[in-house]
């Protein structure tokens, strides 16, 4: 394996992962505000909107399948640059993914005793969390505009913007957090629908400041209101054959997350709100891992839309490298931060020590996330080998993940810390899986290709 020396190289590689993990450290930013600021209600209202949460974590995983759907064939596009075809492609994920939101938000809005139910069988974290799904499911529609305008811009290397948005919304959320959930600045204290409207409020702003920059200020592709409205068959084709199985294996994985969710969610109040903290502090932790992989799917996508494929395996060889350190670096991360951040928490002492616990198991995975997770988001993705992220997820997700937890949970009764440890197992299989997968040129497809 060769560890490439081209400055370029790195200079393209931070620029775009630069400002994606800055968006991650901004999105943690909110969220622990959002946990911690929720947490000061107590366990069940820290429970409550945990679980209520995760059905919003599971319309971002479809909505980010369908925006990375698009992803694949937008950066090959670039390469090419093919500006027509990619206006086209990422019509078709806009308007899938306002689709999909709306689907999510009536169930969330109109039917949230039934949407919590399925998280959770306690009454307590189920009334608790009703009124803030009922109104945190507006920001859903907000999110799927945002989120796929960020992808195309971040495909054809227009970053900048993304760093605005979540710089601005990471203010407008922690202030309105503070001021509607206790009551600041002559408003009522409004608990958990004050942290659901500053959800919102957030959303709002993250969608004006990028159609602003689009309307205003953006001149690669000169997007119009039409060119959401256009459709090719051309493109649908392509969609269909190449974006829908990552809208399948995200869609699947994000299931995954919900059912684990579940299984979680039956092992008390205590292990509920402690995995809440746990997930903010791995979200941390991976937040550079992410924007690694986010920038390399577009590096590896524009040099396979250009035939450039020599260029590819290097840079594949070289981020297969970067990912394994950056995982390493995460789980020393986890495990420094696991007491400092326990303590931001005004909870039991029963689930500080859960959360501590839950922390420990985390860091022995999280270093497989650093590579199988880069791997898997940005070379394959990128390279167009999206049938085996498919089934990879499906095997590891359904074949794995599920049962075992499952099995520990409610047939071996096993503490709640090795339950937590087995929902994230797949982690640490998934690195030979990825490793092997890259050896050859087998995941090399160019999806701008006549077929």
């Amino acid at each position: 394996m060769t560890f490439l020396r081209d400055r370029r190289f790195y200079v393209s590689l931070l620029t775009l992962a630069i400002p994606a993990a800055l968006q991650q450290l901004i999105s943690f930013a909110v969220n622990m505000a959002d946990n911690v600021m929720v947490g000061s209600l107590g366990e069940a209202a820290l429970g409550a909107v945990s679980q209520a949460n995760r059905i919003a974590t599971f319309m971002m995983m479809f909505i980010k399948g369908v925006s990375a759907g698009t992803a694949v064939l937008i950066s090959q596009y670039w390469g090419k640059k093919d500006l027509p075809r990619i206006k086209a492609v990422f019509a078709i994920g806009f308007q899938v993914s306002l689709a999909v939101s709306l689907a999510f938000f009536v169930f969330a809005h109109f039917f949230p005793h039934a949407a919590l139910a399925v998280l959770t069988d306690s009454e307590v974290l189920i009334e608790a969390g009703i009124p803030y799904l009922r109104l945190v499911a507006w920001s859903y529609l907000l999110y799927a505009v945002t989120e796929n305008f960020i992808v195309m811009l971040r495909c054809v290397e227009i970053v900048k913007v993304s760093i605005a948005v979540s710089t601005v919304s990471l203010f407008a959320n922690i202030g309105a957090n503070y001021v509607l959930i206790f009551g600041r600045l002559g408003f009522p204290a409004l608990g958990t629908a004050g942290a659901a409207y500053a959800t919102i409020f957030a959303r709002a702003v993250e969608l004006a400041i990028v159609v602003g920059f689009i309307v205003f200020r953006e001149k690669r592709l000169c997007l119009k209101l039409r060119d959401l409205l256009i459709g090719s068959r051309e493109m649908w084709g392509r969609y269909l054959r190449y974006g829908l199985p990552l809208v399948a294996a995200d869609v699947s994985w994000g299931f995954v997350g919900l059912l684990k969710g579940v299984i979680i969610g039956r092992l008390g109040t205590d292990a509920v709100a402690a995995n809440s903290i746990s997930d903010v502090v791995l979200d941390l932790v991976m937040m550079f891992m992410r924007g690694l992989a986010a920038a390399s799917g577009v590096l590896i996508g524009k040099t396979v839309g250009a035939r450039e494929y020599e260029k590819t395996r290097a840079y594949a060889e070289t981020m297969q490298i970067l990912f394994f350190l950056s995982g390493i670096a995460a789980a020393v991360l986890t495990l420094l931060l696991r007491d400092v951040v326990v303590g931001f928490y005004n909870v039991s002492e029963s689930t500080r020590a859960a959360a501590r616990e839950f922390l420990f198991y985390g860091a022995l995975t999280v270093w497989g996330t650093g590579y199988a997770a880069g791997c898997f988001q940005g070379i394959n993705r990128g390279s167009g080998d999206v049938k085996f992220v498919l089934r990879t997820n499906l095997i590891c997700g359904f074949g794995l993940v599920l049962p075992l937890s499952a099995l520990g949970a409610f047939v071996w009764h096993v503490p709640a810390a090795i339950v937590v440890f087995f929902t994230r197992i797949d982690q640490i299989v998934k690195v030979p899986i990825a490793f092997f997968r890259l050896r050859g040129d087998r995941w090399i497809t160019n999806v701008t290709e006549k077929s």
